[in-house]
């Protein structure tokens, strides 16, 4: 056993004779341990020096932070001796002894360097003494000084010597332990080299046990300096190490710079020095992680380091490199979860690059002291063939450590592979189901969506364009419904961007997928999401017909509202990111005696139940031990995603999000602490619309409204079963229609019980999906650990509260209710799943109760799903209705018309339709229909009326057909033809002959489903949507007169225009708005108005103009937005973590 620190060191002489040459030359050995302040592993170190076979003459600790350090020692004897007048000798001041060692006071040392320095000026050293160098935190081995000097004394060349460091073990609180006693022998280093790029190179494995495999070892670029021998003279001439490095990176630089003045730098395996690396692992610090404040220190000496050593030729492309590769390794940190990190790659190479006068001195210091050339230290550097074989190593030893600690046993496994095969069965089973329902509704249509037709009716708009136009409607801020109106798009336009590329870059094909795939999609959604909550198979089954059979689902592809089927789709799969967000997911379990893990996980999920079997309790127990998983940052960053994809679809889900995650992320506390970052996706993504809302006085309409959808269609209005909220608690947005035709009492022979029942089976029915859920929901409240369950009818009432706003319970609302039913739903399952009684055993008659109640949960959602595919599926197959959605392949627009709508023209084409309840409606357009592109529910609620007012006016002027100037007015606002829909009544044929009257007007179309007349102006080109024109007051007419019309490619021109008459005008087919910018050769055109159109002074020069539309903020939203996608895609991204099973 080792003497108590506070004993003065052994007698020893004060000179050590070592033969070095031929002569006997006596050297001095004097240890110098740095510590800061306080330190746990001081008194041990300090033990350890005095255990040394070889003592050295003199100790020497140096205290960096001095003034924690006078009171933290309780050995430290304060020997000031006050003079005369308060002053202090000098003596009094150097003086203070540790336990026999000399104490040293350097305030001011901020490194391990400048520390040594301390202690050098405080004691003196001569010109043959080496310096031991110690941190607190490492402690030698008894034989480690005795075998550096071994080494040294026969090696004039050697100036550095260092030791084999293992780690110094610590407690689970961070306390340390017997270096001796506790040592488990992992290598921590046995010298180290660098990589072509300066990082740090060792050659260990993290948790390597040192078995002498590194002790061939000897000559290495560099060494650590805690446990190293020093030359004094080395040091001096050297100046110590760069304080430029900090706390890390000053052993390697100082080494690479024994080693250019022409010393030998060597690692003795045989001195072992037992190395806690307090500041590396955050022990000096409570609270502080390995890498939470280390990484950042690290990276920039790293840098520092390679700007030291870079050659001054290729200097500053080294620089230039560090700055543009860090977003890259910045990006593949946040991948591997680790955000701080990723910090810490951007700022470090700013932080290197910017601080040039270290970098100067610190190579004009090595220039100075340097011997010999650079060449001499690339044998000792590692190559890249290094690097590469030393990661590989790194990932194969930390998969076997992770597959050695986790390995389950043979039973185990073929447990595990049974509760798979059978869980994939089930799987299988669901997507087939759901998959055939699909096909049979859609099977008709699907003839006619291959040849080229679409899917159409209801709130379903036409879905031409490409990718390029969904991105351009998205992110414009322009929204060219009627005459254009600057305004925020909805947000569904960016998922079905997304959804557009992956479809190749058809908006139709990609809308017409979206509904064919619906019914699968929802199931596998569904599945997924439920295993959160279960691992029951047939539990998980039943929520995804639970979630198929949604009336919120079935209504919105019945109607074709691409919004509420996105969100629906998107809904359970953000729930379930959210689930692992928290670390609450439910976990697979196989409890002793081969009962049903699913079985396992509802006993555990639900404690509590009356239920008595034998292996209750053990499934309980067993839900107690099985460790949780932690928070998920990379759950919540798909969380963000998915979140964001169902919003867009739905608006009104963000403020119902907010409430809810805020409230989840209280009552989960520290669990709970990533939940809220999944909301940032939203907010940035829709940032134009959000801001919209909140600044317009009909927010709330704006949030309820349906996206993206033909604003003529509305919601169903009523109160199913006569109470507001029931019905919509119930998955009921409106009074459903039957299961079946009931029959009349009486009739067929059915009367009395049999047709009461049969007719009530048939009305109630609908309603009994909702009330089983309903039932169960309300019984998963009174079982033990019921947070879900509370957390589920939260989300429940949240839904509920959105669906009545939707409805207009509250006034002022008038939207679809499908989204609040989607969160119903979605908040009511949750809680049902948790309260399932799926346990086996017990009374007879409970077991038949249970049995009764999952006949009905099953066989009602499964009636709700049969009837909605006998009543759509018939539709389709009848070549459908109107007010529902159906394929069709039969243009809007004839070919004609849309030939005037490509490029380069661009004109409109005015529909008139003659309304059911008399007058004609009109509707201006520039594709194959009404496009989606061009629906806006914040246009609709902007400043554009008075474009709309015009065209008013001027659609009953052309119903009239008296204004002589039509022609010319529709050619000035685009207006290629103008089109009626042929359906036999007698107005519509009145419209037509009153058209074919109108001057100007040449039909061009007739005897076919639809009538088209061409727009030729008096004099001039063909209406166009940019033209130019000389106004009266330079020679036109009193309305100006159109010169030519120039090519247009969407709302943007880029052409090249000659010279002309002094007085023209470029004017356009849009509203007027300060967003429009128009250059010619990259001189900006002075804006102006022409009738209430966009114009620009354009001059008689000629050159290349340039035409398009600006959205103010657009491009600092496009770049916030597009970065949060980007960090919260990394982050999602299924790299750096492993599944807890």
């Amino acid at each position: 056993m080792t003497a108590p620190h506070t004993g003065p060191l052994p007698s020893a002489p004060p000179l050590g004779t070592v033969v070095t040459g031929s002569l006997p030359v006596a050297v001095t050995v004097t240890a110098v341990i740095v510590t800061r302040g306080r330190s746990p592993f001081l008194p041990a170190t300090l033990d350890a020096v005095r255990a040394q076979v070889h003592a050295p003459d003199e100790v020497v600790v140096v205290d960096v932070d001095t003034a924690p350090a006078t009171s933290a020692h309780p050995d430290l004897v304060m020997a000031f001796r006050e003079e005369p007048g308060g002053a202090r000798s000098a003596e009094a001041r150097t003086a203070q002894q540790l336990g026999g060692a000399r104490y040293v006071a350097a305030a001011g040392a901020r490194t391990f360097g400048e520390g040594v320095d301390a202690a050098l000026r405080a004691v003196g050293i001569s010109e043959r003494s080496w310096l031991w160098l110690l941190h607190d935190d490492s402690a030698p081995a008894p034989g480690a000084l005795a075998a550096l000097m071994r080494a040294v004394e026969h090696a004039s060349s050697v100036a550095v010597a260092g030791s084999k460091q293992r780690r110094w073990e610590v407690s689970g609180t961070g306390e340390p332990l017997d270096p001796a006693a506790a040592d488990r022998g992992v290598l921590v280093e046995v010298g180290h080299t660098v990589s072509p790029l300066g990082r740090r190179m060792t050659g260990v494995d993290e948790s390597e046990i040192d078995q002498g495999q590194h002790d061939a070892r000897e000559d290495v670029l560099a060494v650590g300096l805690a446990g190293a021998l020093v030359r004094g003279v080395v040091w001096r001439h050297l100046g110590g190490t760069d304080p430029a490095y900090g706390v890390y990176g000053d052993s390697t630089d100082f080494c690479r710079r024994v080693r250019l003045a022409g010393h030998r730098v060597v690692v003795v395996p045989q001195a072992v020095v037992r190395h806690a690396q307090a500041s590396l692992r955050g022990l000096r610090e409570p609270g502080a992680g390995a890498d939470d404040r280390s990484r950042g220190p690290r990276r920039r000496s790293q840098l520092h380091l390679r700007l030291v050593s870079a050659p001054a030729v290729v200097l500053p492309v080294v620089a230039l490199a560090m700055l543009v590769w860090a977003p890259f390794q910045a990006a593949y940190r946040l991948a591997l979860k680790h955000p701080a990190e990723a910090r810490d790659e951007l700022l470090a190479p700013v932080w290197a690059v910017s601080r040039l006068a270290p970098v100067v001195r610190a190579r004009r210091a090595a220039a100075r002291t340097s011997t010999v050339p650079r060449g001499v230290l690339r044998p000792l550097t590692g190559t890249w063939r290094e690097v590469w074989s030393e990661y590989r190593e790194g990932r194969l030893s930390r998969a076997e450590r992770l597959r050695t600690h986790t390995v389950p046993s043979e039973l185990e496994q073929a447990e595990q592979r049974r509760v798979a095969t059978r869980r994939r069965g089930v799987l299988a089973l669901v997507f087939v189901a759901a998959t055939t329902l699909a096909a049979w509704v859609f099977g008709p249509a699907l003839g006619v969506l291959a040849s080229g037709g679409r899917l159409t009716g209801g709130s379903l708009l036409a879905t031409g364009g490409t990718v390029g136009d969904v991105w351009t409607a998205a992110t414009s801020g322009w929204v060219r419904d009627g005459l254009g109106v600057a305004a925020p798009p909805d947000p569904l336009l960016l998922p079905l961007a997304g959804l557009t590329a992956l479809a190749g870059g058809s908006l139709t094909t990609a809308v017409d997928l979206l509904f064919v795939a619906a019914l699968p999609l929802a199931a596998l959604g569904a599945w997924a999401a439920s295993g959160a909550v279960t691992r029951s198979p047939g539990l998980r089954a039943w929520a995804a017909l639970l979630w198929v059979a949604a009336p919120a689902l079935l209504g919105a592809v019945d109607a074709g509202r691409v919004g509420s089927v996105v969100a629906h789709l998107a809904l359970p799969w953000a729930a379930l990111a959210l689930a692992r967000a928290a670390g609450v997911q439910a976990l697979d379990r196989l409890p002793d005696g081969g009962a049903d893990p699913g079985a396992a996980d509802a006993g555990a999920a639900a404690p509590g139940s009356s239920t008595r079997s034998p292996t209750g309790s053990a499934a309980a127990s067993a839900a107690d031990d099985v460790p949780r998983p932690g928070p998920s940052l990379g759950a919540a960053g798909a969380a963000g995603l998915l979140l964001a994809v169902a919003v867009c679809g739905a608006p009104i889900l963000l403020p119902v999000a907010v409430v809810v995650l805020a409230v989840a992320a209280l009552g989960a506390r520290r669990r709970g602490r990533y939940l809220v970052l999944a909301l940032v996706p939203s907010l940035m993504v829709g940032a134009p619309f959000w801001w919209a809302a909140a600044r317009s006085a009909d927010g709330l309409r704006l949030l309820l409204a349906e996206p993206a959808g033909a604003p003529g269609v509305a919601a169903v209005p009523g109160q199913p079963l006569g109470l507001p909220g029931l019905g919509l608690l119930l998955g009921r947005p409106s009074e459903p229609g039957t299961w079946f035709a009931a029959p009349e009492l009486g009739s067929d022979g059915l009367s009395g019980v049999v047709g009461v029942a049969l007719r009530g089976l048939a009305v109630a029915g609908p309603f009994v999906t909702g009330a089983v859920v309903v039932v169960i929901a309300v019984v998963a409240l009174f079982r033990r650990r019921g947070a879900a369950a509370r957390l589920g009818w939260f989300v429940a009432a949240a839904g509920l509260v959105t669906a009545l706003l939707a409805q207009g319970a509250f006034g002022g609302g008038a939207g679809w209710a499908g989204p609040g039913l989607s969160l119903v739903l979605l908040g009511l399952a949750t809680a049902a799943l948790r309260g399932a009684p799926v346990r086996r055993g017990g009374r007879a008659a409970r077991l038949a109760g249970v049995t009764m109640l999952g006949a009905v949960a099953v066989l009602a959602p499964a009636a709700d799903v049969a009837s909605w595919v006998a009543d759509l599926g018939g539709s389709i197959a009848a070549e459908g209705r109107a007010d529902a959605l159906h394929p069709a392949v039969d243009p809007v627009v004839p070919a004609v018309g849309r030939q005037m709508q490509a490029p380069p023209r661009e004109a409109r084409v005015l529909q008139l339709d003659v309304a059911a309840a008399g007058g004609v409606e009109y509707t201006p357009l520039r594709g194959d229909g009404s496009l989606l592109l061009d629906a806006s529910a914040a246009a609709v609620l902007s400043d554009g009326a008075a474009a709309w007012e015009r065209l008013d006016g001027l659609a009953a002027e052309l119903t009239a057909g008296t204004a002589p100037d039509l022609a010319d007015r529709l050619a000035a606002l685009g207006f290629g033809a103008v089109q009626v829909r042929s359906d036999g009544v007698a107005a519509t044929e009145d419209l037509v002959a009153t058209l074919d009257m109108v001057p100007g007007l040449a039909r061009v179309i007739e005897g076919q489903e639809v009538s088209l007349w061409r727009v030729a102006p008096g004099a001039g080109p063909a209406p166009g949507w940019a033209r130019l024109e000389l106004p009266a007051d330079a020679g036109g007419d009193a309305a100006g007169t159109t010169t030519a019309v120039l090519p247009a490619r969407g709302a943007a021109v880029d052409t090249q225009v000659d010279d002309g008459d002094a007085g023209r005008l470029l004017v356009l087919a849009e509203s007027a708005d300060g967003g429009w910018r128009a250059t010619l050769d990259g001189r900006a055109l002075e804006t102006a108005t022409a009738d209430g159109l966009q114009a620009f002074a354009l001059g008689p020069d000629g050159g290349r103009l340039v035409v398009g539309y600006q959205a103010p903020h657009r491009v600092p939203w496009l770049v916030l937005a597009g970065f949060t996608l980007a960090v919260f895609a990394l982050l999602a991204l299924p790299v750096g973590r492993r599944r807890v099973r």
